[in-house]
């Protein structure tokens, strides 16, 4: 399975309202300033990005099943958008007195330590492996780009902090999709070329009482 050209990720869906306003925000990003590498991908929180499996697509499945057929829904909350490294994001890692949900950190945490064992890291552009100690959850609205173009951080930032663009401030989280991905050369501008398609999905336990 060395060999196999696709990646995996493993993302959390927000609320179909927040959805629609990350999708609307992707848009506006690719026709005023070009950048394609959000908009490449579905509105999601990564809870696994860039999974290179040592296994077939079944039998990493089989890893994620349990694991997430076992997991309850919790409440996700939006605390706004932040500069997020050299882009900008949602943060949906905190609770509102600004300290870590400790349910996300459990299900970040729990689903790549269940990935370890069945992936290989890969040197891929602008690609980062996990760390459980810097990692923060967050709904992407410009990223991989900014890293090339550090001359339209400020400009953007200036941009998104004008636009009435406000999901809502919580949602449960309730829906963990497992997605394929491809691109000609993960070694490059890999968001230009980009191709998915949708796996699967998990409810987790307890949605419809989630608050």
């Amino acid at each position: 399975m060395r060999d196999n050209p696709h990646r995996y990720g493993v993302f959390l869906r927000s609320d179909p309202h927040t959805c629609a306003v990350l999708a609307r925000l992707h848009l506006l990003m690719k026709q005023q300033y070009g950048l394609v590498s959000c908009a490449a991908f579905p509105p999601h929180a990564t809870l696994a990005g860039n999974v290179h499996a040592t296994v077939t697509e079944e039998e990493l499945i089989a890893v994620l099943d349990p694991l997430l057929s076992g997991t309850t829904s919790f409440t996700t909350y939006n605390s706004g958008m932040d500069r997020h490294g050299k882009g900008f994001a949602y943060n949906v890692h905190h609770l509102p007195d600004g300290t870590p949900n400790p349910e996300m950190v459990d299900l970040l945490v729990s689903v790549n330590a269940a990935l370890e064992p069945v992936s290989s890291i890969q040197p891929d552009f602008l690609f980062k492996p996990f760390d459980p100690a810097e990692f923060r959850a967050h709904l992407s609205v410009a990223s991989h780009e900014l890293t090339l173009r550090p001359d339209l951080y400020e400009e953007i930032g200036e941009f998104l902090d004008t636009l009435a663009a406000d999901p809502p401030k919580r949602f449960t989280a309730e829906t963990i999709s497992l997605f394929r991905f491809h691109s000609g050369d993960w070694n490059a501008q890999w968001w230009r070329d980009m191709t998915w398609e949708h796996v699967r999905s998990w409810r987790l336990r307890g949605a419809e009482a989630a608050v």
